[in-house]
């Protein structure tokens, strides 16, 4: 590895989508420093482990990172956790897990990061996904916490324009990884929903299962740290980018209308 390599700073980095990434860039080059609540060893990249929700102690892994290399180029938001039910059985600890996690923590991790960035002109790549501009039913939360991210990434985008910081995100689809296992099920036993929300979450789960594999996101973020003007978002996979584009085109009643009868 080159003294010079961009050094790049990964959440959730032990599994799925951030461990493909964090190796994948460390083949192409980059210094990555990958972080996820396990303890993990690997001898591709640096993995340190944290609770992304810890403010005051990512702070200082920052902190320490940019006095050990001199320089942070690039942060991946990619740490997050799923919930699926109804939203009518969710309780408020799971509520606020998920966005802690999935919202907060992305907030505050780019709040103490802009100041390494401003420095290298760096980018803020932000894992969300198409369940953000196509909410899912029985996955609500989810969808909740990307949409939030994507609208404040475009915030972001507009404050940071004037430092030549680039803030984008990537929309992951359905993709193999063990997040599927991972997610949090709320209660499906009862009488007013029926088998719905069972069929629906295991539409979901086989749909993922049967997805595309971590490295696709992996490449398409690769791509993202090497233009120098990335979009604000940017779609994984020709078919998602299609659904995508007709969420935007087609009315948002009937785009409704359709997901609720897939899922």
């Amino acid at each position: 590895m080159k003294k010079d390599s961009k050094v790049v700073v990964i959440t959730g980095a032990s599994s799925g989508i951030g461990l493909a990434t964090a190796t994948f860039l460390a083949k192409k080059g980059y210094k990555v420093y990958g972080i996820s609540r396990r303890e993990f060893f690997t001898p591709d990249f640096i993995h340190i482990s944290q609770d992304v929700t810890d403010v005051e102690k990512m702070s200082q892994i920052f902190s320490d990172i940019q006095s050990r290399e001199g320089h942070i180029d690039a942060l991946v938001n990619n740490a997050g956790m799923g919930i699926s039910g109804a939203v009518e059985y969710l309780k408020q600890e799971e509520v606020e897990k998920i966005f802690a996690v999935n919202t907060k923590a992305v907030i505050m991790l780019c709040s103490v990061i802009v100041k390494y960035l401003r420095r290298t002109k760096g980018k803020i790549i932000n894992i969300s996904s198409v369940a953000a501009p196509i909410s899912i039913p029985f996955q609500s939360c989810y969808s909740a916490t990307k949409a939030s991210i994507e609208a404040f990434s475009l915030a972001l985008s507009n404050e940071l324009r004037s430092q030549k910081i680039k803030v984008c995100c990537v929309r992951p689809g359905d993709t193999k990884t063990g997040f599927t296992q991972n997610r949090l099920k709320t209660d499906v036993e009862n009488e007013i929903y029926g088998d719905k929300i069972t069929k629906s979450v295991k539409k979901m789960e086989k749909d993922e299962q049967n997805g595309k594999s971590p490295i696709t996101v992996a490449k398409v973020v690769y791509k993202v740290l090497k233009r120098k003007n990335p979009p604000p978002n940017v779609t994984v996979g020709f078919g998602y980018k299609f659904l995508c584009l007709l969420a935007k085109l087609l009315p948002s009643r009937l785009v409704n209308f359709i997901v609720g009868k897939l899922y």
